[in-house]
């Protein structure tokens, strides 16, 4: 049955409010030509995109989605509605709403896990995957339920301790060091963007669709019958590894590990991360 889907302006800075199966997600279209969907990671938002959006919006119309428990979208009380089939449901009917049929998809770190989901699980909607220092969740069950129980643990610290200390941790992580390399104002303009978040939304957001109770893709990589771009960093060593493992098992997929960069390869390497994805569409016919 058709949910309700309605767009309509809240008054926010960067986006259209659209109500979709029961919640409120915050939109941002701009731009012409093939509909490129922008999946965030966590602790993102639409803002995320801000450095890329100019270029790639002169080439691509441009759909920017604040997940759930981020930017201006709801935060529900219901963690099950944070998980990766609710979301996934929620974009194929965000697309219809929209008018899309086929839609380019890239996603990072956390929003790369949601966009290979959203590609596995509605093939027909999906033209092509880009996917940024991601991965197609953990293989074993050991290591999900691991990951879980850490990131619940995170989640209660985050309630307990505040927006600031949560930003300060996360961006201490090891991670993240090569972003200490940016110029300092763009540190501090990243941190600010930390700290618009709401520690309740981020704490459900880890406990519904944190890495450890996504879906694992890795038996069923070789089924995504789609041209597909792999993106790292290659001071993420973690991630290049992955994505080398995860290109032997796609059948079209490419890979691009970007020098200078580590796990945030849009952000340090803007105009790097700008050349590779207009390369990759571009080869593919689809411009």
């Amino acid at each position: 049955m058709k949910s309700d889907v309605q767009g309509t302006d809240q008054g926010t800075t960067n986006g259209t409010i659209y109500s979709i199966r029961g919640v409120s997600y915050n939109v941002r279209c701009i731009g012409s030509g093939e509909p490129l969907l922008l999946i965030h990671g966590f602790t993102g938002s639409i803002a995320q995109w801000e450095p890329l959006a100019a270029s790639l919006s002169r080439t691509y119309q441009l759909i920017m989605v604040d997940m759930l428990g981020h930017g201006s979208s709801d935060a529900p009380l219901q963690v099950e509605r944070y998980s990766t089939f609710e979301v996934v449901e929620d974009l194929a009917e965000l697309l219809q709403m929209l008018g899309h049929k086929q839609v380019h998809v890239l996603g990072y770190s956390m929003g790369g896990r949601i966009a290979l989901s959203f590609a596995m699980q509605k093939r027909e909607l999906v033209r092509s995957l880009i996917m940024e220092s991601s991965s197609p969740g953990l293989a074993s069950e050991e290591e999900r339920l691991a990951r879980t129980k850490s990131d619940q643990a995170l989640a209660k610290r985050i309630e307990q301790q505040g927006i600031e200390w949560f930003a300060d941790y996360w961006g201490k992580l090891p991670l993240f060091s090569s972003m200490l390399q940016l110029p300092e104002a763009r540190q501090k303009q990243l941190h600010e963007l930390r700290l618009r978040n709401r520690p309740f939304g981020l704490a459900q957001s880890l406990r519904g669709i944190g890495t450890g109770v996504q879906p694992s893709w890795w038996q069923q990589l070789d089924e995504l019958m789609i041209p597909v771009l792999l993106i790292a960093g290659e001071l993420d060593t973690k991630y290049c590894h992955i994505a080398k493992q995860m290109q032997g098992r796609l059948p079209q997929a490419q890979l691009e590990i970007v020098p200078g960069a580590g796990h945030n390869v849009h952000v340090e390497q803007p105009h790097l991360f700008d050349t590779i994805i207009k390369r990759f569409l571009d080869k593919k016919g689809m411009v």
